[in-house]
């Protein structure tokens, strides 16, 4: 009975490892199959009964930030108390769940199977291949006419920036898939030593400059410009601690330097060159030309009184943007139903200055409880989801919870992978 028991847990061991392998496959592509995916981890997690076993003092310790999220949900789940929209609510703790089921993972952990470098190595293939797929699938269907076999007969041709990054975005959002592939050129870069050591000096380098060139032209080509910016930033931070250089003020004279280069390339972006900035303050229909995330922003803050101190409750921020942009008349922006494109003021809105104190502490909580390598990672995450935070909502979807939760969990892992390490050396 107790063998039988052994091989079935190691069995759903199995199965849970490569569910989250898949899971991280498919982040770059249509959101329908992520959840899928996700679910059925989460589901083979809890039957692998991995909970049961009493968690250790450093457990609990690398769970603090897990643990901070979960009282930021907590606390969601609370403002329920003083919701005006039920049905709002309801559905903002249904897509923030993935919160709340990530706590005990971040207590008890994952089985011995996960291996952070072969988890890095997919999510950089599946990167690259997502790159290729989306690349060649667009360019074959605005191009048909080549093949004698017009799909799309009234499509603009030749290509174009804005076509692409339009057509794109009706796959997948473009700021989470930008994101996911800043998360792929960042994997590929963790495991750049393996590949070195597998296909050699010159090929292993012609793989991970040819990787990381074809994603860093498919986010330009994307038009997305938060992902631009933010890709400059991981820039930044890959040279502040990776260049041999002694002295702090070379680094950030080249750090300063790079960021040049990159504002500069954004600027003669065509997004870019065709942006009215005479019109950025203008309270209008939505039109081309128009700063739509303006508009939102001033509109939101037009009477924080409203929401200050305890907020309106979970889900309850665009209910109210409708409302106030009625009274504007503002009848497009009520139309399309516009969120905040801001996770910064959505959580104020909603949770208000109390539940922002928790939303801050969980984010600061990341690098603090994790060290070395693990730190500079947690560092990435806070930069990345950071700075698009500013300019969309990354939770407003279930691509940028499952992005989240993916990188918390190669945190922690990468963080094992350095205990496993120096205990190793301190046993030698």
């Amino acid at each position: 009975m107790t063998n039988l028991l052994k091989k079935y847990q190691s069995a759903v061991g199995q199965l849970n490892y490569s569910l989250f392998l898949v899971t991280v496959a498919l982040l770059p592509f249509p959101q329908i199959f992520l959840r899928y995916a996700s679910v059925a981890w989460f589901a083979t997690w809890v039957l692998e009964g991995h909970f049961c076993s009493k968690p250790s003092k450093e457990d609990w310790r690398k769970a603090i930030p897990f643990l901070m999220f979960g009282v930021w949900y907590l606390w969601k789940i609370i403002s329920g108390l003083w919701a005006a929209d039920i049905d709002a609510y309801g559905w903002q703790l249904e897509r923030y769940l993935f919160f709340g089921l990530l706590v005990p993972v971040g207590i008890w952990g994952v089985n011995s199977l996960y291996d952070w470098k072969q988890i890095c190595k997919v999510l950089a293939i599946s990167c690259v291949a997502a790159v290729a797929i989306y690349t060649f699938t667009l360019f074959w269907v605005f191009n048909a006419n080549i093949f004698n076999f017009d799909i799309v007969p009234h499509t603009l041709k030749p290509l174009t920036f804005d076509f692409f990054a339009d057509k794109i975005s009706s796959i997948k959002h473009r700021l989470f898939l930008c994101s996911t592939e800043m998360m792929g050129i960042m994997a590929l870069l963790y495991i750049r030593k393996d590949i070195l050591s597998k296909f050699g000096k010159y090929k292993g380098w012609f793989l991970i400059i040819g990787g990381i060139v074809m994603m860093i032209s498919f986010i330009i080509a994307t038009g997305s410009r938060a992902s631009i910016l933010s890709g400059v930033a991981l820039i930044s931070i890959w040279l502040l601690y990776k260049l041999p250089i002694r002295h702090i003020r070379y680094k950030i004279a080249l750090i300063i330097f790079a960021c040049a280069v990159g504002l500069f390339a954004l600027s003669q972006h065509p997004r870019m060159q065709e942006f009215d900035y005479t019109r950025l303050m203008s309270i209008r229909n939505v039109e081309k030309g128009e700063n739509v995330r303006l508009n939102i922003w001033g509109t939101a803050l037009d009477s924080p009184e409203d929401y200050s101190l305890y907020g309106l409750g979970a889900g309850q921020s665009t209910p109210y943007l409708q409302k106030k942009f009625v009274e504007k008349g503002l009848v497009n922006y009520a139309k399309i139903s516009f969120a905040a494109h801001n996770q910064y003021l959505t959580e104020w809105m909603e949770i208000g200055v109390i539940g922002m104190i928790f939303f801050i502490l969980a984010w600061i909580s990341i690098p603090y409880f994790n060290t070395h390598q693990a730190r500079k990672s947690a560092m990435i995450l806070l930069t990345l989801y950071g700075l698009n935070m500013l300019t969309d909502c990354m939770w407003g979807t279930f691509d940028g919870i499952i992005l989240w939760a993916v990188w918390m969990l190669l945190i922690r892992l990468q963080a094992n992978t350095q205990a496993d390490q120096q205990s190793s050396r301190n046993t030698q």
